[in-house]
């Protein structure tokens, strides 16, 4: 046997046969150190045949082994990822695509109420102060005629005939001193009864045509808003030139606003935003499938994988983003595969 000093690394060859005991002390020539030197244990050779065997069967045992345990390793691993996963808390993205659409939806409510409420009521108010201008125009134009003649009656039923037109509510005529000559209601049923009894009782109202009157003498004409038996009216008064006096004539504004009401509740407008929510609600059906069914599927496979699933194919789905993660995953699905069939050779 070879014994080697551990100072000077100087060689020895030793006979193990005069060895007398379990061990023996020499002294290094070179250095002095002092060598122990055990004598081996004989043991029994086992069979060339025999010992490959074991060996191979050793480490096929030990393979296996190392085998289960990493693949119980993992399986516990992945068991564990997918748990937490499936206990994992937070909205679902239907539920943010869901309110990104309610948002705009409500911002884009919130917009047209804007406009509605800025614009619409001023355009409507010019409108009715266009119409009831032009009625009151003409009724002036079509009286003076008949006011220098003094024909009080061509005058009333002229003043009755403008009453009745859509949307007038009443048309009267007063003239240089301040009487009324002419004043005519065109449905006193939708006033106030007590305002009815009234008219009954005294005639045309003066105090109505004084809520409107004509302060400057050079003020050709001018309007206000105002209510009368309950109703709210648009009044207009235009100048009598030439003859003196002045015209009123009132206008209805419930009819205006039963009018608004009556298009904005129309069947073809609860149908229109019928439809946008009808689409709206598709949109979102179908933005909330191409995203989420993707995602599920790559899930499921990403869980397969994890539990040693390796011979899966990922399919490439849903929109461009979703294809190129699909893609990814067969990456990194075939380089795990790769890398354990290297670790098994």
């Amino acid at each position: 046997m070879i014994v080697i000093c551990e100072d000077c690394a100087k060689k020895y060859n030793i006979d193990e046969t005069l060895i007398k005991g379990d061990k023996a002390r020499f002294s290094c020539q070179e250095c002095g150190h002092i060598i122990v030197v055990k004598k081996p244990q004989e043991t029994a050779q086992p069979a060339p045949d025999e010992t490959v065997a074991d060996d191979a069967a050793t480490d096929k045992s030990e393979t296996r082994e190392k085998e289960q345990e990493a693949s119980a390793g993992t399986t516990a691993s992945a068991t564990s990822v997918a748990a937490q996963g499936a206990k994992g808390k937070g909205m679902p993205i239907g539920g943010y695509i869901f309110l990104t659409l309610l948002t705009g939806f409500l911002l884009v409510s919130a917009a047209f109420a804007y406009l509605y409420m800025r614009y619409i009521p001023e355009i409507i108010n010019h409108q009715v102060n266009l119409r009831t201008q032009a009625v009151t125009q003409s009724f002036a134009g079509v009286i003076k005629k008949p006011l220098l003649l003094r024909n009080y009656l061509a005058v009333n039923k002229e003043a009755q005939r403008t009453s009745k037109l859509p949307g007038v509510a009443y048309a009267s005529v007063v003239n240089k001193k301040g009487i009324v000559i002419a004043g005519f209601f065109s449905d006193l049923h939708r006033f106030d009864s007590s305002f009815v009894s009234k008219v009954k009782k005294s005639g045309f109202p003066r105090s109505i045509l004084s809520q409107n009157k004509l302060t400057d003498k050079k003020t050709k004409a001018q309007h206000a808003v105002f209510t009368v038996g309950g109703q709210r009216i648009h009044d207009e008064v235009v100048a009598l030139t030439g003859v003196g006096g002045e015209v009123h004539v009132g206008i209805y504004i419930s009819d205006i606003d039963d009018a608004v009401k009556k298009a904005l509740v129309s069947p073809f407008t609860l149908g229109l935003i019928g439809s946008l929510i009808i689409i709206g609600f598709l949109i979102f059906i179908l933005l909330t499938r191409s995203i989420t069914v993707p995602m599920k599927e790559l899930t499921e496979i990403a869980n397969r994988i994890s539990l040693g699933e390796m011979d899966l194919h990922v399919a490439s789905k849903g929109p461009r983003e979703m294809r190129e993660l699909a893609k990814a995953f067969e990456r990194m699905r075939f380089s795990i595969k790769s890398a354990m069939e290297r670790l098994r050779k």
